[in-house]
């Protein structure tokens, strides 16, 4: 009990870097009470209770399960790396589909000193793009996403449509890619980079090596968003990038170019 309250700990070992728990779930009701209201954080705390006595009451009012994406987009489940249709040459450094959480992304980002309206955001592993619907709501110049499995890519080119049909991006045009992160070719312009731990170190370092090429002559600062950075080393030994906060009791660093004013 006592490494949970003061110490790190992983929620999902070998999914998730170690964090601090306590002030991750703090942060979590909090944000929360700010975006989904008393009544909505309430039943969750309850439901979370309940989790953990091992009572099934309330499990559809967990925090997780109630992102405030609409019913017509298809984003949720987790699907296990050995689920996708992945080139067998990428299946030892990807990882499982799992949707990011909606709040903790809003609250990283609207943390960002930059005017939004001046970027373009990329989501690498963007699946079936639920993080391109958050950032569609943002007045960003382009929201882009890099997805390497077919039946992912998919999905999310069929809820992009579903986005538009609703009237439900804010941005500039919204895309889903079909292709290896590594082979990108990304405009010489500042992004948002939005990374839940998609792939392995070696992959990594291919898109830290391509970054160099695109963004080391860019004059605003780029900025790199790294949910459970469980090789964050890689990054901070790349050179690229240096770290400039750590978000959610530490599940979430935030990284900027050399040049952030």
């Amino acid at each position: 009990m006592l490494k949970f309250v003061f110490g790190k700990t992983a929620r999902y070992p070998g999914y998730e870097v170690e964090h601090y728990q306590v002030r991750r779930k703090i942060r979590s009701v909090s944000l929360n009470l700010k975006y989904g209201g008393f009544s909505h954080t309430t039943l969750g705390v309850l439901a979370q209770i309940c989790h953990k006595l091992k009572l099934s009451l309330l499990q559809d009012y967990r925090f997780y399960n109630r992102m405030s994406v609409p019913d017509w987009l298809d984003v949720g489940g987790i699907h296990e790396q050995s689920e996708l249709d992945l080139p067998e040459k990428a299946r030892g450094s990807a990882t499982r589909y799992e949707a990011t959480e909606e709040y903790e992304f809003r609250y990283v980002l609207e943390r960002l000193p930059i005017a939004i309206e001046d970027y373009k955001f990329i989501d690498y592993g963007s699946g079936k793009g639920v993080v391109l619907s958050f950032a569609a709501d943002y007045p960003f110049r382009r929201v882009t996403g890099v997805e390497l499995s077919p039946m992912l890519h998919q999905v999310a080119e069929k809820n992009i449509e579903e986005m538009h049909r609703h009237q439900k991006v804010n941005s500039g045009p919204v895309y889903s890619t079909l292709r290896d992160a590594t082979e990108y070719e990304m405009p010489e312009r500042p992004h948002v980079i939005y990374l839940f731990n998609p792939f392995g170190p070696d992959i990594l370092e291919g898109v830290l090596d391509r970054l160099s090429r695109h963004l080391s002559d860019v004059d605003q600062p780029s900025y790199l968003l790294y949910n459970n950075p469980i090789h964050h080393q890689v990054i901070e030994n790349h050179g690229l990038f240096h770290k400039t906060a750590s978000r959610m009791g530490g599940k979430w660093f935030v990284y900027a170019t050399g040049n952030e004013q």
